[in-house]
């Protein structure tokens, strides 16, 4: 395995030299299809695309922001101006090389918001990037792949229980399935359609050392509303936040909110126990025992506090519900 990676390597320095025309640049790789690249007195992130179109749709979204001013990505090699890299059957992309302070972590108060307002920020001036070539970006579909998560994690249920008692899974299990009916009674279109990023996990953003905080792998970028940008961004804060409703609704960004039906329905189904469970099974040995202590504290510690904030929210649809 090593041995094929080096190999790649090797062979995908040779085309980098030939193309920057830079018999001096040399590559190491960081892991699985991605490298740090230096060239001409240069550093540079060198990412491999499992296809062109994947590769031209963040080449084309990182220029896009860059001219509305929005300069919380990092820019393409000049390169890509002038030809697509294709290496042995992948699109090759070349961006700057960022020199980082620290890691982002959102159990900082200052990393979460400023997270935040960067991806704000995104969703506002994706709103006013119409150009042609984003009628390619697919329309997410957040209901039938909550679907389909839930589907896959009530499936390996049984196998589950060897590890987690059954009343755990259960329970997560019925408020996913009491969140999806409510949904899907209501049509999902109270925000403005902008490109969404798709995954904000703390990883994905990063501050550089002129304080400035960067948004990386545009991935899973879709066509919908904020609002799927936003559920995902309180699944992965509220962990932090001691499952505290209350402390959500403080924030400033979440007062839009305040009175979104679909809001709080959202925040009930358990998006993160479905995802990192179904990921247990499908990874092997060493990955379960890597995560082990993580996945029992997500499931079983955090699980009281999690049934109080369901109640909470059960509380503010039942609110909004009498409003109407």
């Amino acid at each position: 395995m090593h041995v094929r990676g080096d190999d790649y390597s090797h062979r995908l320095l040779s085309f980098l030299q030939y193309k920057l025309n830079d018999p001096g640049a040399s590559l190491k790789m960081l892991k699985e299809g991605k490298w740090k690249l230096k060239s001409h007195g240069r550093k540079w992130f060198v990412k491999r695309f499992p296809n062109q179109l994947r590769f031209l749709q963040q080449e084309r979204l990182t220029s896009a922001l860059l001219k509305e001013k929005f300069y919380h990505v990092l820019p393409f090699h000049p390169i890509h101006s002038r030809e697509i890299l294709l290496f042995e059957g992948s699109a090759i992309g070349i961006t700057a090389w960022l020199e980082t302070s620290r890691s982002i972590s959102y159990d900082h108060p200052n990393d979460r918001r400023d997270a935040w307002m960067v991806l704000k920020k995104f969703h506002a001036v994706t709103k006013r990037i119409n150009a042609t070539w984003t009628m390619e970006i697919p329309r997410y579909r957040w209901l039938k792949k909550w679907k389909k998560r839930m589907a896959q994690f009530q499936y390996n249920l049984p196998y589950l229980q060897a590890f987690i008692q059954p009343y755990y899974l259960y329970t997560y299990l019925e408020w996913g399935k009491w969140a999806l009916k409510e949904l899907k009674t209501i049509e999902l279109g109270v925000n403005g359609k902008c490109i969404t990023h798709g995954d904000v996990a703390h990883h994905n953003f990063l501050r550089g050392q002129d304080g400035i905080v960067y948004m990386i792998d545009f991935d899973l970028m879709s066509h919908s509303t904020e609002m799927t940008d936003d559920l995902q961004f309180c699944n992965r804060i509220l962990p932090y936040l001691n499952w505290s409703l209350g402390d959500l609704k403080r924030m400033a960004p979440f007062q839009a909110y305040e009175n979104e039906l679909v809001f709080y329905l959202g925040l009930m189904y358990p998006s993160d126990v479905f995802r990192e469970w179904n990921r247990f099974i499908r990874e092997d040995q060493y990955y379960k025992q890597r995560v082990w202590n993580y996945l029992t504290h997500l499931t079983l510690d955090q699980f009281p506090r999690r049934m109080q904030f369901n109640q909470e929210l059960h509380g503010e649809v039942k609110r909004i519900n009498t409003q109407l």
